[in-house]
């Protein structure tokens, strides 16, 4: 299951967007609209998605702005941002955010579905990392005390036959 936050201020961006991953990805996806960069940052804390398309230019705080709040504290949602701008300066602050793809608009349903699938698999490896590391973690717990009462066992054992050998 993914969660996908989309956010425009353009209701018929918002719509067709959903629509094409609806279409595709079905019950995979969870999908949150937006309208402002205030609600991206409100719903990254409470929706908590996993992939987030973001629109520059909305009412408010511009979609850059709503990336760096959000940035504070989730690092790990995966950011695609949509403009009609197609300015350098936009791109540059994109790829310091850590954006995975820049879309210009009008965008269209195969460039939508290549990004969306591309973000999803870079979940999935987080995921995948995550659960790897959680593994060798459980394992660690197990083996440091075994480690230990080894390591405890062969220093008592070398101090007696320290004692009993007179050294």
């Amino acid at each position: 299951m993914f969660r996908i936050l989309v956010a425009d201020d353009e209701g018929i961006m918002l719509e067709a967007i959903k629509n094409i991953i609806q279409s595709n990805f079905g019950s995979d996806c969870e999908i949150v609209c937006v309208k402002t960069g205030r609600a991206v940052i409100e719903q990254a804390g409470s929706f908590r998605p996993d992939i987030a398309f973001v629109d520059i230019q909305m009412p408010g705080l511009s979609g850059i702005q709503a990336i760096k709040e959000v940035r504070k504290f989730n690092s790990s949602i995966v950011f695609i941002i949509m403009t009609a701008f197609d300015k350098f300066s936009y791109a540059q602050e994109a790829v310091n955010l850590g954006v995975m793809e820049f879309i210009m608009k009008p965008v269209n349903k195969k460039k939508i579905l290549e990004t969306c699938v591309k973000a999803m698999h870079q979940v999935e490896e987080a995921r995948q990392k995550l659960s790897d590391d959680l593994k060798i973690r459980e394992k660690l717990e197990i083996v440091i005390p075994m480690i230990e009462s080894g390591f405890i066992y062969n220093v008592l054992q070398d101090d007696s036959d320290i004692l009993n050998n007179g050294y």
